[in-house]
């Protein structure tokens, strides 16, 4: 069953999200005490793992992207060290930032509109028995 353009762009969000982690990890990996690390590591693994459901079950993997979009923007929103890094033009580390940021707002965005869409599809179906 083909995955429609919402649904694909959605995969791609999810596996740029995972790649992108790779980068991310890397630049704090010097940064951030052990413990910390570690966590944000197995939020990084969640998007991995995310990024091979995507193919098997898509829509369990668009509510855990939904999930995973809110927890990472969670954090990242919450932490001032993040601004810090903007307003000092940190090149690398603003770029990952920011582009981290907007995929996950755009999960945010476009995961419901995926859901509602199909609603909308299924209730129009009905509507013609």
């Amino acid at each position: 069953m083909p995955v429609p353009r919402l649904g694909r762009a959605i995969q791609c969000l999810i596996i740029f999200s995972a790649f992108l982690g790779v980068a991310f990890l890397w630049q704090v990996s010097s940064l951030l005490p052990a413990d910390i690390f570690e966590f944000v590591t197995v939020g990084w693994i969640l998007f991995v793992i995310d990024g091979v459901l995507t193919f098997l079950r898509p829509t369990v993997s668009y509510y855990l992207a939904f999930v995973l979009a809110i927890l990472a923007l969670g954090a990242t929103l919450g932490e001032p060290a993040h601004y810090a890094l903007i307003e000092e033009g940190v090149i690398l580390p603003t770029i990952t930032l920011l582009t981290g940021s907007t995929a996950q707002v755009l999960l945010l965005i476009l995961v419901p509109v995926h859901f509602l869409r199909g609603r909308k599809h299924v209730s129009e179906s009905t509507a013609r028995l």
